[in-house]
């Protein structure tokens, strides 16, 4: 896990609060984790991005993002989002094909990248596990059990938000 080249400092900085990489991660991501830990793997031998694809971001998009707690990536999807909206408001998109097709692109592109996001989302909690606790593995591990998994009750709420959003909305229309 840590390269014989680097100073001992420097590998007690870099290394996870538990006694394996694998261990941590799994402690954040729950029980699912055998579903990811082959591609979390690919990802710390290619170093960063590779094609994978997940299904549960090409159909539930923003809504995946809350339910595994990744809320930055979700305030993120959703601001592109809208971005795309505005921009096929500004091309003159008003045929529903050309709309339809952005959208489709946007939630192929988060099928794409969406293992990759939450790989990043899970070490960073890692990394802040290993600051608070530097020197007690079983609280990193009790920390990172609390802080994961998955919040069922994130996306029932935005869920429901987004309904009395487009109902009101439909009202003023």
């Amino acid at each position: 896990m840590t390269n014989c080249n680097e100073r001992p400092e420097a590998a007690a900085a870099t290394a996870p609060p538990a006694a394996t990489l694998t261990e941590a991660r799994a402690a954040y991501v729950g029980r699912r984790f055998p579903l990811f830990e082959e591609s979390f793997n690919d990802f710390d031998a290619a170093g960063g991005f590779r094609f994978t694809f997940t299904w549960p971001p090409l159909v539930f998009g923003l809504f995946w993002f809350l339910y595994r707690r990744m809320y930055i990536e979700a305030i993120v999807v959703f601001l592109a989002g809208l971005a795309l909206v505005h921009l096929a408001a500004a091309w003159g998109g008003e045929s529903e094909n050309s709309v339809m097709i952005m959208s489709f692109g946007f939630s192929l592109a988060l099928a794409l990248a969406g293992r990759w996001l939450y790989w990043r989302a899970v070490d960073r909690r890692l990394v802040k596990a290993m600051r608070l606790y530097p020197h007690e593995p079983d609280r990193a591990l009790a920390w990172l059990k609390w802080k994961g998994g998955v919040d069922p009750w994130c996306p029932i709420f935005a869920f429901v938000v987004l309904m009395a959003v487009i109902i009101s909305a439909s009202r003023w229309a």
